[in-house]
């Protein structure tokens, strides 16, 4: 026996819902991406305000530090290098380190240099460049000796 609805055979309750359930869904992501997209928004919204304000406090600094120049107690001066005043203590510390006594293993870790010492020279090279070709050579064999001990050791040549 087949049901009539208004005329007509009435479907599966399953069939009658599935349109509904589809817009529903439909309508539901809809909302969900308008939510994300707005989220969105304000987020970037608030990243630019927070920028504006921290640029807001740099301009005012950098402000304030034009007028400090172009005021009248701004007084320019010559630069003058620190590497000038290395220079000049440099020759103490090489005449110190110039004595004959052999220090032993301890005095040598306590004679270590703090400091970073430059060079007089204004050469643009590594003065280990400017080496005798004999000893150049005498370096690179002691050099190949030690890797091949390390070959035949069995450590990996690096």
């Amino acid at each position: 026996m087949t049901k009539y609805w208004y005329g007509r055979p009435a479907a599966a309750p399953s069939t009658v819902h599935e349109p509904i359930f589809s817009f529903s869904l439909c309508s539901s992501a809809k909302t969900d991406e308008a939510l994300k997209a707005k989220e969105k928004k304000e987020e970037e919204a608030k990243k630019l305000q927070e920028e504006e304000e921290v640029s807001l406090a740099e301009q005012v600094r950098r402000i304030k530090e034009i007028e400090a120049i172009e005021s009248d107690s701004f007084v320019p001066q010559a630069f003058k290098s620190s590497r000038d005043a290395v220079k000049g203590t440099e020759p103490a510390e090489a005449q110190e380190a110039g004595s004959d006594v052999t220090p032993t293993a301890k005095e040598e870790v306590s004679v270590l240099p703090t400091a970073i010492k430059y060079s007089t020279s204004d050469t643009l090279a590594h003065p280990s460049l400017f080496i005798d070709k004999e000893e150049a050579e005498k370096l690179w064999l002691k050099r190949l000796l030690s890797l091949r001990q390390e070959r035949l050791m069995g450590s990996p040549v690096g």
